[in-house]
């Protein structure tokens, strides 16, 4: 009995410690989603195009923690921000580093997909580097995808609501005691 109880509190701290950190890390990413990283030291991405595939696929988290830039080597998978679509707003890309170069006391990157053979358009400098992958946690990205697709369509998300409300209905019509069903008859 003794035991059940020590490893009981055991899980409950665990659980409330881990609760706490993952609370900690999403009111961080909501309030000040561009200082997680300085504050943390790591920050995690959803995968959300196959260019890393099979290493990192659609779905993954990849959780990218501060790098020291004169640690980088060529094959280091980075994350970094690039304006992929010239439209003037940087996005998140993580790719290995292709090549490095320092001209004039400036360093640049050139970093290239999983599986290609010839570097990306874009050359990028230190202030682009987020950091470096450390690891990555299959599948909990779709939530995160799933969470955008509902931020970004409110639409969308009034469906689901209106489907969730319909169900608990249903459910609660063919739930319906048999006894109700008897003094609602007299």
């Amino acid at each position: 009995m003794e035991k059940q109880s020590m490893k009981k509190r055991i899980l409950n701290i665990l659980f409330y410690t881990i609760s706490s950190i993952l609370f900690i890390f999403i009111a961080l990413e909501v309030v000040a989603p561009n200082k997680t990283m300085d504050i943390l030291g790591f920050k995690g991405f959803a995968v959300l195009t196959p260019s890393m595939v099979p290493v990192y696929n659609v779905g993954d988290v990849i959780i990218t923690t501060k790098v020291d830039l004169d640690d980088l080597k060529v094959g280091d998978p980075i994350t970094f921000r690039t304006d992929l679509n010239n439209d003037g707003r940087k996005e998140m890309v993580t790719h290995y580093i292709f090549s490095i170069e320092v001209v004039d006391g400036i360093r640049t990157y050139e970093t290239v997909p999983e599986g290609r053979n010839y570097a990306d358009p874009w050359t990028l400098y230190d202030e682009d580097i987020v950091g470096i992958v450390s690891f990555k946690i299959p599948w909990v990205g779709f939530i995160i995808i799933f969470a955008l697709i509902l931020l970004e369509n409110p639409i969308f998300l009034g469906l689901i609501i209106v489907n969730v409300i319909i169900v608990v209905i249903i459910i609660k019509l063919i739930k319906k005691k048999p006894e109700d069903k008897h003094n609602a008859v007299e």
